[in-house]
């Protein structure tokens, strides 16, 4: 029973910490230029500077630079997905 509850904690401290690290993020706009300004200041500095990177990764990205690297280019080459 005890390897149960440690179990049910570690779960519990897991879905904690990610809603904490997740809660002032938000979904990267390609439109808004902010979002952008950061994204191109993170090129040039590889830093996202000292709240850390402000965007969630979406799905199926595998790291936030390069799934907005591919929402760029949809926009610029006119790909609506």
């Amino acid at each position: 029973m005890n390897t149960m509850n440690s179990m049910v904690t570690r779960k519990i401290g897991v879905k904690m910490i990610l809603e904490l690290t997740t809660s002032n993020k938000r979904k990267f706009d390609v439109n808004n230029k902010k979002d952008v300004e950061l994204y191109k200041t993170f090129l040039t500095t590889r830093r996202w500077g000292g709240n850390g990177c402000p965007f969630v990764l979406e799905f199926p990205h595998l790291t936030i630079p390069d799934m907005i690297k591919d929402k760029m280019m949809n926009k610029y080459m006119k790909i609506d997905i």
